[in-house]
């Protein structure tokens, strides 16, 4: 690789990733609300205050339309560049390094103070662009050990992306397999607020089982779980 070029390449990914699409359709559908915090109602009551810009907060505000408008928008964002890269330069890994750089946009987007989503569509948009046989092999066998085996629901959401690791080194090159790493890293570190918060309400007993699938897909608050009828919404 061309030290210029991946410097480039890694640069303008950062850029396209910090546009925010939450803001953007937000300000249109909940233009009166808060979205940097946002409490979200999890099975059982609980209430876990999140405190990303993302299609998490739309939908939590109005429903499952708009938070899967910014869920795809954020997975376009990242795949369109990184599939444009892969194209242009099919011998390089200069791909993976724009698909790091869109995801880290959106957690730290420089033109909003660097506060973003925590990562999770762009990390798909890019992976589709990379691999997109890992995403339904990875999150089925993710989820369901996070449902039958550790019963628990942010293990489930989050244990796919992990196996993207060991997939990459069954199947993948070294720099996938970096790719990989450097993606859950920044999911983790973005994720360390909630993550305490939720663990915290998981020791008080505070959350309930999620007992299938259907109830475990209806639960995500970008579908509208835990919908804010006191904000303004569609």
């Amino acid at each position: 690789m061309e030290p210029g070029i991946a410097i480039a390449i890694g640069i303008i990914g950062y850029l396209i990733g910090s546009v925010s699409f939450a803001r953007i359709v937000g300000k249109r559908v909940v233009p009166k609300a808060d979205l940097s915090s946002t409490p979200l109602e999890l099975p059982g009551g609980a209430t876990l205050d999140y405190g990303g810009v993302s299609a998490t907060s739309v939908g939590a505000r109005t429903g499952p339309r708009w938070g899967i408008v910014v869920g795809v928008a954020d997975m376009l964002k990242a795949f369109i560049p990184t599939l444009i890269v892969r194209l242009v330069w099919p011998d390089e890994d200069y791909y993976l390094i724009v698909a790091v750089a869109v995801m880290a946009g959106h957690i730290y987007p420089i033109y909003y103070r660097f506060q973003g989503g925590r990562g999770q569509s762009p990390l798909y948009g890019g992976l589709l662009a990379v691999d997109w046989v890992a995403i339904p092999v990875t999150t089925a066998i993710g989820t369901a050990l996070g449902l039958l085996v550790v019963r628990d629901m942010m293990v489930a959401y989050t244990l796919g992306q992990w196996l993207l690791i060991p997939w990459f080194m069954w199947r993948g090159s070294s720099a996938e397999v970096l790719y990989a790493i450097a993606i859950n890293l920044l999911f983790t570190v973005a994720m360390i607020p909630e993550t305490r918060r939720y663990f915290a309400l998981r020791r008080a007993g505070k959350l309930k089982q999620v007992a299938s699938w259907r109830e475990f897909t209806q639960s995500h608050p970008a579908m509208g779980a835990g919908r804010h009828e006191a904000d303004p919404a569609d």
